[in-house]
């Protein structure tokens, strides 16, 4: 597209889509009167006109039409959104917990469909669907060969709710007809909560969801009264955030009386606290949370209020830094934006959102140049660019403007990753070569009573290694280097390890073997002895 052209365009486009995006906003008649005498809002249509029928090349009008209105709403912050009719219930399904489909992970290993993961309570568990079934046929079908792609799968096994899909899978060298009646996949945001000793319990949360408080409270309640759990390990790293609500809700089963769990204010100044209302589950033992730079918005409320109350001890690397919170609103279309409607404040004051000042470009690049200026291995490199003290419940002083800092810095774990690791996990061949080991070897690990005796007694040996490599090199890794090889081999070993483990005991196999390489965790561990 000519630039002197597309510009006035685009910013037509821009203009006018802001124009009816006030226009849905605003809920009152006379305002709505005035706009439509002012503001001609059927110019939009007819600038669409123009361009559909007169432009000198074939374009995409509505894909024309939704990059105007993000670069609208980019305008105002980086948090404000437009989410497209077609990507409204992908965008969702994380936080609302759900998805409609069968419920199984996969992977693409030698041409052959391989069932790494089957969702609890989803519809191929009922089915009978196992972790390391290959999938050699879908509704008689067959799914092997050099041409088959994920996207082929899924679109053969996605369907309407309640309708059928029949597989045909290999397992211990016999194959087996299995009907799963799609319908409903519940999404865990608590990816796994178990206990890590006789007192201390591990509870990890991805997403704070719909679901999460339920999820949390059953979890908790199993550990606490089922298995005498004492003390507790949050972990909250890689956790971009959800529903404040969530967050606040379970802070309330962590934290006394009616303190202040967090507070917001709009452009009018109008202040909502978010207060502790109930007794909590778990006011008194000892607690610590794990963060790092992906945990973000609500997972820094979380942090905030904990830090703020000296509720336990805050453990790892300064957090994304967003403090802004949105509201969503839905488009006649079925489209949807999200505006920031206000700022959100810790217990102390502090708005621990980062600055936004230069441009988005500037903002995304912001955990970059975290990690350029070295604050991902030490401490004093951290900067603020809000250099006012506020005070915590026992009078330590903590800063705004940017993340909450940790009260233990933890620096980035870097041994054993290089250019050959980095290869091997961005084309899934720890994960391909893992499950492929499990489907080989699957009847060894009855001898194992959990994933912890697991975890102690089982090992990668050299000569699984050496096959792990030699699956590298066939499979194309480029940076196969004896001394790369040699650098990551024991970090590898652990990660292939933990994938097994995950193929047999779910997500609390893959932490319990992680974690003896996990020196925030192991941190945390120290901190509760």
């Amino acid at each position: 597209m000519n630039k002197k052209i597309g510009l006035p365009i685009i910013l037509a486009l821009c203009i006018v889509a802001g124009i009816m995006i006030g226009l849905k906003i605003n809920k009152e008649a006379r305002f709505a009167r005035t706009f439509l005498y002012n503001y001609h809002p059927d110019k939009y249509q007819s600038i669409l006109n123009y361009i559909s029928s007169n432009y000198v090349d074939s374009i995409d009008v509505n894909k024309i039409s939704d990059e105007g209105y993000q670069h609208l709403l980019h305008k105002l912050d980086p948090h404000s959104s437009y989410i497209p009719a077609s990507d409204y219930t992908a965008v969702n399904e994380q936080l609302v917990g759900n998805f409609k489909g069968v419920g199984i992970e996969f992977f693409i290993v030698a041409d052959t469909v391989m069932v790494m993961n089957v969702i609890t309570g989803g519809p191929s568990e009922k089915a009978g669907v196992i972790s390391g079934d290959k999938i050699i046929a879908i509704n008689d079908s067959i799914v092997a060969g050099n041409k088959i792609t994920s996207e082929k799968i899924f679109k053969k096994l996605r369907g309407k709710e309640n309708t059928k899909v029949k597989l045909t899978v290999l397992r211990d060298s016999k194959k087996v007809n299995l009907v799963i009646n799609r319908g409903e996949v519940k999404i865990n945001s608590v990816e796994t909560a178990f206990m890590i000793n006789n007192q201390i319990g591990y509870i990890k949360i991805n997403s704070f969801g719909a679901n999460t408080y339920i999820e949390f409270m059953e979890n908790i309640d199993r550990m606490i009264n089922k298995e005498g759990m004492k003390k507790l390990i949050i972990d909250l790293r890689q956790n971009g955030g959800g529903y404040l609500e969530a967050a606040t809700n379970i802070l309330d089963e962590l934290l006394s009386d009616s303190k202040t769990l967090v507070y917001t204010e709009s452009r009018n100044h109008n202040r909502h606290n978010y207060n502790c209302s109930k007794d909590g589950m778990f006011e008194q033992g000892k607690l610590c949370l794990l963060v790092d730079e992906g945990s973000a918005s609500a997972s820094e409320i979380f942090a905030g209020a904990l830090q703020d109350w000296d509720r336990g001890t805050i453990i790892g690397r300064r957090t994304f830094g967003k403090g802004l919170v949105q509201q969503e609103y839905m488009l006649p279309d079925s489209s949807a934006i999200r505006i920031t409607v206000a700022r959100y404040y810790t217990p102390s004051g502090r708005c621990i959102q980062k600055s936004y000042k230069n441009g988005i470009d500037d903002y995304e690049m912001d955990i970059y140049k975290r990690y350029k200026h070295g604050e991902f291995q030490h401490a004093d490199s951290i900067k603020y660019t809000d250099t006012t003290k506020y005070l915590t419940a026992k009078g330590r002083v903590v800063y705004g403007g940017g993340g909450i800092k940790p009260d233990i810095f933890i620096p980035a774990d870097t041994q054993g990753v290089n250019a050959f690791s980095n290869e091997c996990f961005s084309k899934s061949l720890v994960q391909q070569f893992a499950y492929q080991y499990y489907s080989n070897h699957k009847n060894e690990f009855a001898k194992y009573k959990n994933a912890n005796d697991f975890s102690q007694q089982f090992t990668i040996d050299k000569n699984t290694f050496d096959s792990f490599v030699s699956y590298a090199k066939k499979s194309g890794v480029k940076s196969a280097k004896p001394n790369l090889i040699i650098a990551s081999s024991a970090y590898l070993q652990n990660q292939i390890k933990a994938f097994i483990a995950k193929a047999n005991w779910k997500m609390q196999g893959y932490f319990t073997v992680t974690q003896n390489q996990d020196n925030a965790f192991r941190k945390a561990m120290e901190v509760l002895k």
